[in-house]
């Protein structure tokens, strides 16, 4: 991403906020930039336009970004247009993305709903109706 080197373009208005590796925060972060979490995140993280969870990175809390890359651990429901999962990276929650990417080595326990329109959301009713479906 290159936002701390010297030729980054901080003139574009994009804002960048990072949770270093030394970090505990606790709380919601409403991020109209990007966000990158070396450290351990407690709480939702909304509105942002990035979401980069380095490899010692863990974000517990839901999180909703027009564009995630997870190297590390997110234990809870991501939203996002893109969702880039890496290995060995983990996600423990539901996912409803445009577009997901997943490497060999990631994992992900939970539902997805993928490529679905914008007012989708994930239900247990969904599940229920394809179960009495199959039963047919």
């Amino acid at each position: 991403m290159g936002f701390l080197k010297k030729d980054s373009d901080f003139s574009s208005g994009e804002h960048y906020s990072v949770v270093s590796a030394e970090c505990y925060f606790q709380g919601a972060l409403s991020v109209q930039g990007s966000l990158r979490v070396d450290g351990t995140l407690e709480g939702t993280v909304d509105n942002a336009r990035h979401v980069i969870v380095g490899t010692e990175g863990k974000i517990v809390g839901d999180v909703t970004a027009q564009v995630v890359v997870c190297g590390g651990v997110i234990e809870g429901n991501v939203c996002a247009d893109m969702l880039e999962v890496l290995a060995p990276a983990s996600i423990k929650g539901d996912i409803r993305a445009k577009k997901m990417m997943v490497e060999e080595g990631g994992r992900i326990d939970g539902r997805c709903a993928i490529g679905g329109t914008e007012g989708e959301e994930i239900s247990s009713d969904d599940e229920a109706e394809e179960d009495d479906k199959s039963k047919k």
